[in-house]
C-alpha cells in the first residue's frame, strides 16, 4: 500500500505540474460553465417554468456542474492519447510503477477542475436568480459528489483513450456517447413534460440522480412532481453509480494498459 500511494503521489504530481504549466486547459471548466449558467438562466429564465416555483438559473446550475464532470471523459481520453504518442506509457512499463497508480493518478487530477466549475457556477447562479443561502457542509458534500463523478468519468476516459488510441476518433466517438446521457436527463429541463416512457428512462439516468442530489444539497429547485424510486433514492443511486463506474473503468483500463503500445 505504501508503494502504491508513493507511485500515485508521483504520477498525480506530474499531471498537476503539467496542468499548472498549461492553465489555458482550465478555460473549459471555468469560463464555459459560468457562461452556460448566465446564458441559459437569463435568456431562457423567462420562458422556462419550474414545478414548485424557483428560478430556471438556479435549476440549471446543478445540471451545468454535472455536465462539466461528465465532460472529463474527453479530457482524460485525449490526455492518454497524448501520453501514448509521447511513449510515456512505454517508459512507465519499464519501471517498477504500479499500473493502477498510473491510471488512477491521471483520473484524480483530471477531475480536479470540476471543483473550480462549482466555485465559478455558484456566483453566476446567484446573478441568474438563485437566492444563495448555503452552508459549508452542503457545498462540500455537493462538491464531493461531483468530484466523485468526475473521477469515474475520467477513469472511463482513460480506458477509452487506451482502447481507441487516436485523437480524431476520440473527438468523434465521445460526444456521440455523452450527448444522450446528458440531454436525456433533468440537467437542463424538468422531466414532467416528457412522455411517460421517456420520463421513466430519464429518471433512472445516473446523471439525473447526481444532478437531483446536488440540487437538494444546494437548495435549488428540483421540479419533482412524483416520488418514484429513483427520486426517493437519488443520493444512493448517484454515489453507487460513481463508485461502480470508477472501479469497473479502472479495472478495464488496467487490462488495456498492458496491451497498449506507443502510437506512431
Amino acid at each position: 500500500m505504501t508503494v502504491f500511494l508513493s507511485d500515485l503521489y508521483a504520477i498525480a504530481g506530474r499531471h498537476v505540474h503539467h496542468l499548472v504549466r498549461l492553465p489555458e486547459k482550465l478555460i473549459g471548466f471555468t469560463v464555459m460553465p459560468v457562461a452556460m449558467v448566465l446564458g441559459l438562466g437569463i435568456l431562457f429564465g423567462g420562458s422556462m417554468r419550474i414545478s414548485g416555483g424557483g428560478e430556471y438559473g438556479a435549476y440549471v446550475a446543478a445540471g451545468v456542474i454535472t455536465v462539466m464532470a461528465v465532460s472529463t471523459v474527453a479530457v482524460s481520453a485525449l490526455g492518454v492519447v497524448d501520453d501514448l504518442q509521447d511513449g510515456m506509457f512505454d517508459r512507465l512499463r519499464s519501471l517498477p510503477v504500479d499500473r493502477t497508480a498510473v491510471l488512477l493518478g491521471r483520473a484524480l487530477v483530471d477531475s480536479l477542475p470540476v471543483a473550480m466549475s462549482i466555485l465559478g457556477v455558484l456566483p453566476a447562479a446567484w446573478i441568474a436568480g438563485w437566492p444563495l443561502g448555503l452552508g459549508i457542509p452542503e457545498v462540500l458534500a455537493a462538491m464531493g459528489l461531483e468530484l466523485l463523478l468526475g473521477v469515474g468519468c475520467s477513469s472511463l476516459g482513460v480506458f477509452i483513450g487506451l482502447t481507441i488510441r487516436n485523437a480524431e476518433a476520440v473527438t468523434s466517438v465521445v460526444p456521440v456517447c455523452l450527448l444522450p446521457l446528458t440531454f436525456l436527463s433533468d440537467a437542463f429541463v424538468p422531466l414532467d413534460g416528457l412522455p411517460g416512457w421517456l420520463r421513466t428512462l430519464a429518471s433512472w439516468n445516473p446523471v439525473t440522480a447526481v444532478t437531483r442530489t446536488v440540487r437538494d444539497l444546494l437548495g435549488a429547485p428540483s421540479a419533482v412532481t412524483e416520488m418514484s424510486f429513483p427520486v426517493r433514492h437519488a443520493p444512493l443511486i448517484a454515489v453507487g453509480f460513481c463508485l461502480v463506474l470508477t472501479v469497473v473503468a479502472i479495472l478495464a483500463a488496467t487490462r488495456a494498459y498492458d496491451r497498449a503500445g506507443t502510437v506512431r
